[in-house]
């Protein structure tokens, strides 16, 4: 199953029960184009990490966006920046710098994060989120921290990626004004196996 196949049947339906208003501003205000992307809040490096990572995570097809199209890695950094208190932004910060680390490890002393390649974002996403529940009851307390950034990472993207505006409105089932309810219907009868766009 492809990774895009598999976020329509599993990822897709994460999210949060509730959203605050002020999130939705922020994922609406995210329209920068990609290439000029200055972070608010990450590093510049920190911010190319996000962007590579979140594009593996959710990456365009011929039949719907990626996360860069919706401005994703944008939306993750002005939330951390403008929603997180200093708790949450410092360890947002430990889990993202852990991530930084495992990706230069091991790399020459000149090395620099722009020179990663996607094989090295792709095999890191593998070796942690592809794991099984036992197999990461013997992680140390760094490759803890790494998986919780990925984690959190990803759950960021996938609910960002479902509460854009393009993929509210083009991909998933969307009605503005909703008529009447019609309770115990197929969902593929419904909208054609799609997941509202409006959940709360």
């Amino acid at each position: 199953m492809k990774r895009r196949d598999a976020l329509k049947n599993i990822g897709l339906s994460l999210g949060y029960a509730a959203v605050a208003p002020s999130a939705l501003s922020i994922l609406q205000s995210c329209t920068s184009e990609a290439e000029k992307w200055v972070p608010q809040f990450l590093s510049i490096e920190q911010g190319e990490v996000v962007k590579s990572l979140v594009d593996l995570i959710l990456p365009k097809t011929e039949s719907s966006p990626g996360a860069l199209d919706v401005n994703v890695p944008e939306f993750i950094d002005l939330l951390a920046f403008k929603s997180y208190n200093e708790e949450a932004q410092s360890k947002f910060l430990e889990e993202i710098n852990a991530i930084v680390s495992e990706l230069i490890k091991g790399k020459p002393a000149e090395f620099q994060i722009k020179d990663l390649k996607t094989e090295d974002y792709d095999a890191l996403l593998a070796s942690y989120l592809k794991t099984k529940p036992e197999d990461r009851k013997d992680y140390n307390t760094n490759q803890k921290l790494i998986f919780k950034g990925l984690n959190g990472l990803r759950s960021r993207a996938v609910w960002a990626f479902k509460n854009s505006e393009v993929v509210g409105e083009e991909i998933l089932a969307y009605n503005p004004v909703p008529g009447n309810q019609k309770g115990c219907m197929d969902v593929n009868e419904a909208t054609k196996g799609k997941g509202w766009s409006l959940q709360y």
